[in-house]
């Protein structure tokens, strides 16, 4: 059974709640050379499964609770800095590796139920058809990403992916954006990134390169870079 939705991030609501001031009249699309998208919420539907998954091991390891929203303002954070937040919460985890394997493992077991967003799926198809460079910039694991993107059928969409395992620096920091357009040779100014979460926004702003931001997939804001 598919989890239960629960609230998306602060960012994301605060951009819902600012929608008619949004930015998103007569906003060209075509104009971008790449797009970047974060994976986990913004092109998959999959944080009530990374939630649940947390929850589990958390009950299992220590027996403390994860709240989703503490989830959720971290989307796009990699898995052990997830849980180095949670210790300076005060939980305790004596192994961060182990303590991320076993979320992993029980995220990957349902994996197969993730569905995609229809809409963000919509602009990625549209812009690969116009020649646009596609990017995927993730927190999350490689093989996650990899994986995920191959049950979708959507690998050969992908130009490039820059995973939570291919930079030290992770979102909130530019980073993982900033190398997916070193890879597919495009400036940050020609460039679109689509995101639902706070440190993705924060991290297209820090690399000055346009966001759209998503809400359970559908667009709710547009935050120019520059």
């Amino acid at each position: 059974m598919a989890p239960q939705s629960t609230p998306v991030s602060s960012a994301a609501s605060t951009a819902a709640s600012t929608a008619a001031n949004s930015g998103l009249t007569g906003l060209d699309l075509t104009r971008y050379r790449a797009l970047v998208f974060d994976l986990d919420g913004t092109l998959i539907d999959s944080m009530p499964y990374h939630i649940r998954a947390w929850q589990q091991v958390a009950l299992e390891h220590e027996g403390f609770v994860v709240e989703p929203q503490f989830i959720y303002e971290r989307g796009g954070f990699s898995s052990p800095n997830i849980v180095r937040d949670l210790i300076k919460a005060g939980c305790k985890v004596p192994s961060i590796d182990a303590f991320v394997k076993r979320k992993v493992e029980l995220y990957r077991a349902h994996m197969a139920e993730v569905p995609v967003f229809d809409q963000v799926l919509t602009i990625l198809k549209e812009a690969r058809s116009r020649g646009a460079k596609i990017g995927i910039g993730t927190g999350t694991q490689r093989i996650n990403a990899v994986d995920i993107l191959k049950q979708h059928g959507l690998s050969e969409l992908i130009d490039v992916i820059v995973s939570g395992d291919d930079v030290t620096r992770h979102k909130p920091e530019p980073d993982t954006f900033l190398k997916a357009l070193e890879l597919v040779q495009v400036a940050p100014e020609d460039a679109l990134i689509v995101e639902d979460g706070l440190p993705g926004i924060q991290a297209a702003a820090a690399g000055h390169i346009d966001c759209l931001i998503v809400d359970r997939g559908n667009l709710v804001r547009f935050v120019p870079g520059r």
